[in-house]
């Protein structure tokens, strides 16, 4: 691999690591307000301010969802490139093209179904929407 090659790849994978970095860092702030919400269900809080923690948790479901989508589209590019389809351009955008984004799995659509986020965000959402309905019915 000629020396060009291996500095466009090392190019290329600093933002796949920040990528995941970032989904990671997402994940931890939801799971802190799921559980800053059930701590303060105890408390006499407002129906109001439980509903609210929806808020962030869909705003970091759907940037993970972006993050996860730009790092399959640089998974691609790292793979375009190290199979030679792909020039060696020093262009550190990925393509988006429809048939890049079919072939390395980065629709919007087929990054729902990534087990990262449809086994996470659903039960964080399910488990507020117990706390809620526990809140109204005096359960807690």
């Amino acid at each position: 691999m000629d020396e060009n090659k291996r500095e466009y790849l090392a190019l290329i994978q600093e933002p796949i690591g920040r990528l995941s970095t970032a989904s990671s860092i997402f994940k931890g702030f939801a799971a802190t307000i799921v559980t800053g919400t059930a701590a303060l269900s105890y408390a006499d809080v407002k129906l109001v301010v439980l509903i609210l923690s929806f808020i962030p948790i869909l705003a970091f479901a759907a940037l993970d969802l972006y993050y996860l989508q730009l790092e399959r589209l640089y998974r691609g590019l790292y793979d375009a490139v190290l199979t030679g389809e792909h020039p060696v351009d020093f262009q550190i955008a990925p393509p988006r093209d429809k048939s890049f984004i079919k072939k390395y799995r980065a629709s919007i659509w087929r990054c729902m179904t990534s087990p990262s986020i449809w086994l996470f965000y659903p039960a964080m959402i399910i488990i507020l929407v117990v706390i809620s309905i526990l809140k109204v019915c005096g359960g807690i």
